[in-house]
């Protein structure tokens, strides 16, 4: 595996298999496969796509944001094959980690570098697609192959649903986001919540996803003010010769101006300037 959280991250090439099973067997990849095979391609050429996976002729894969690719190999022919899938706007991911904010278990697992399959409600919350629906997958194969999309097309769909069985995130990186950058605003999406919360219950103990109180973080609510001090005696008036003490009794006449505007009691002299 190479490449770095937010850019490309290559896979070697699967080895010829055996027997019949093609479809991902953890949660996600069997989600893939059913997206793929519900809403992508047609019976004929999954089918064909199937018996390609499991060939070994297809070579590493490269996952980037918005892209699958592998090489391979028909006889003597090298081709190049390439899906694309859309990915998610700025809107679409804070929608999504505020709907996953919700969910406790979700956001634990996320933190923890998983992809728990109740993010998908989160998403179906936010109207934010995960897996491919119709018309998502945009295929380009330079083989020779009469169909469109073509084998190779299906055969390195069913191959991605073989990589989500190790790393569901993978599915994250495709619709554009780096497991790095999931936690970070995911962490971005709690605390947010959390603000949130205690802005609005006055009671309210909201902790962080490592158990900290979030007012240990973002500080107590402020006290209310203490109540305004009555209205002192006007001071006496000083011809003081030290310009000290004549600043000193210049600043104690406006203070009581100020606090007579502050009382009500003067709305004109006391006035802020």
């Amino acid at each position: 595996m190479s490449g770095n959280d937010t850019g490309a991250r290559g896979f070697p090439a699967f080895t010829a298999r055996r027997g019949s099973q093609v479809r991902g067997q953890s949660w996600w990849g069997r989600a893939w496969a059913d997206a793929l095979e519900d809403t992508s391609l047609g019976e004929r050429t999954l089918k064909k796509g199937r018996a390609c996976a499991r060939t070994g002729r297809l070579g590493p894969i490269t996952v980037s944001p918005g892209r699958l690719s592998t090489t391979g190999h028909e006889g003597d022919t090298p081709f190049t094959t390439v899906l694309t899938l859309e990915q998610l706007d700025e809107d679409d991911w804070e929608l999504l980690w505020e709907k996953a904010a919700d969910r406790p278990d979700v956001i634990e697992q996320l933190l923890a570098g998983d992809l728990p399959p109740d993010l998908l409600e989160a998403a179906e919350d936010a109207r934010v697609r995960l897996l491919p629906g119709y018309g998502d997958l945009e295929a380009d194969c330079d083989c020779d192959a009469f169909d469109h999309p073509c084998e190779h097309t299906a055969a390195l769909c069913y191959q991605l649903s073989w990589l989500l069985d190790d790393d569901p995130t993978l599915l994250l990186l495709l619709r554009g986001r780096g497991a790095q950058q999931v936690r970070e605003e995911v962490r971005a999406a709690v605390l947010m919540q959390a603000i949130v919360g205690s802005l609005g219950e006055e009671e309210a103990e909201v902790e962080l996803p490592d158990g900290t109180p979030a007012e240990e973080v973002f500080g107590r609510r402020p006290a209310p003010l203490p109540d305004l001090p009555p209205l002192p005696a006007p001071p006496a008036r000083q011809d003081a010769a030290d310009p000290l003490e004549r600043l000193v009794a210049d600043a104690a006449v406006r203070a009581r101006e100020l606090l007579a505007y502050a009382h009500g009691l003067d709305d004109q002299a006391g006035a802020p300037g």
